[in-house]
């Protein structure tokens, strides 16, 4: 792609490589259209609604084509059938398009703008993300700290993606660096003079993000590829400068960064608008962020009864349970959600499923409803109540629940657990080690 290259070249472009072009620009248009909507302001509604379009023609082309039946769609898991689906169809409609393209304008020899806007429309995609996902680790939102129900959770019972959003959580600063790694890249991008130290740097960075979603199962991997793939793309024009500096070690020439942005109000203008969209992108997202922290993360205000509360006796229908790791109905613990935006009840048992609910809190008793699917969008009033227990406080660590639960009379005696009372959270940093503390 030595033609394509950071600076628009005046010889026309090999058959092959307009070919080439052709694929990647529709398949960018097609992958990344919300994305590319949302870069300007008061149209990220636009690919919403794009998005909830094209949603049955997807669904058809699951069924008709490739003979399987969607019935989920993107819900926190961005690698369902759906998307797979619509991520081939993409690349699909990329080669026909790309073919057809081709037929029709055969004859033009190069696209020196076309490929100056595709290219700067990618930067900003991949900086977009990177900024989102960045910022949020910096915050502490995309990987909070372990909570009590995580950490008295036998470890055998972690998933991949479980153990991975473990050992992030539980180191504050690697998962602030991990943040700031993304977001450092996303502000090289922004900037002609810095976007191939900005792609390389982004390169490695989503590089390291997708092998992770590879490796812990985490269902995010098409869209990390995808971003991973951006970064490629945008470093490739200059594929055949970095192999003369760092294979053949030998001088590689000097990019021109003006592209076809030759005359003076232009570059001014262009250089007007991307500060303007620097300035508002980074800060709207920092400040979203940083609010954030005070809705569901780590600075939400809590409840008396937020935490996770060991259960030290469980009586069903008058009987007293004991602890044993083979009893399916005996609760281990109990882990009240209690914050403004974010309320839940979770039961883990002796052995077996949790159950988990959403949660109300009122004067002496919680309210537990059925958890509802995101695309029912049912309020929680509309939910039948399942259990109403009542509760008392006993001294400062003690909590009572009593009620009626699936049919049986139950009466909890619990004990409040604290974070720093576990290993993983009260081990802290030791520059100096004599023996290895590998537990």
């Amino acid at each position: 792609m030595s033609e394509i290259s950071a600076h628009s070249s005046p010889l026309p472009w090999h058959p092959l490589l307009r070919v080439l072009f052709r694929v990647v620009a529709l398949w960018v248009l097609f992958a990344f259209f919300s994305a590319l909507t949302q870069l300007v302001p008061m149209l990220g509604m636009v690919g919403y609604e794009h998005d909830q379009a094209v949603r049955p023609f997807y669904v058809w082309v699951g069924k008709v084509v490739l003979g399987v039946d969607i019935t989920v769609f993107p819900n926190g898991s961005g690698d369902t059938t759906y998307n797979w689906v619509q991520a081939a169809s993409h690349l699909v409609f990329a080669l026909i398009g790309a073919l057809l393209w081709s037929a029709i304008d055969w004859r033009r020899p190069s696209y020196p703008w076309l490929k100056d806007g595709l290219w700067i429309g990618m930067r900003f995609v991949l900086a977009s993300a990177l900024f989102g996902y960045g910022i949020n680790k910096v915050f502490a939102l995309q990987f909070p700290e372990p909570g009590l129900q995580r950490l008295t959770q036998d470890y055998g019972d972690s998933s991949p993606m479980g153990l991975m959003w473990t050992f992030m959580g539980a180191s504050a600063p690697y998962t602030m660096f991990a943040g700031w790694m993304e977001t450092i890249g996303g502000l090289l991008l922004c900037f002609r003079r810095t976007q191939l130290f900005g792609a390389l740097w982004s390169a490695a960075v989503m590089g390291n993000v997708f092998v992770l979603n590879m490796c812990y199962d985490v269902p995010v991997k098409i869209y990390s590829f995808q971003l991973l793939m951006l970064a490629m793309l945008i470093a490739a024009p200059d594929a055949p400068r970095l192999v003369r500096l760092f294979v053949l070690n030998r001088p590689a020439p000097r990019a021109d960064l003006r592209g076809p942005w030759t005359k003076p109000w232009l570059r001014r203008t262009a250089l007007f608008v991307k500060l303007a969209w620097v300035l508002f992108t980074v800060p709207m997202i920092w400040s979203q962020m940083s609010q954030a922290q005070y809705l569901y993360g780590p600075l939400a205000p809590k409840g008396e009864l937020d935490g996770t509360w060991e259960v030290k006796e469980f009586r069903r229908d008058g009987v007293e349970l004991p602890p044993l790791m083979t009893d399916a109905v005996r609760w281990r613990s109990l882990t009240l959600i209690d914050r403004a935006q974010w309320k839940q009840a979770v039961v883990t048992h002796m052995k077996g499923p949790n159950g988990r609910w959403s949660l109300t809190t009122k004067e002496g008793a919680l309210e537990l409803r059925e958890m509802t699917a995101p695309a029912a969008n049912a309020e929680a009033a509309e939910v039948p109540v399942a259990a109403t227990l009542a509760y008392v406080r006993e001294g400062e660590k003690g909590l009572r629940v009593t009620g009626e639960m699936k049919g049986a009379r139950i009466e909890v005696v619990c004990e409040r657990q604290e974070p720093k009372d576990f290993l993983p959270m009260n081990r802290g940093f030791h520059w100096i080690n004599e023996y290895p503390y590998n537990r």
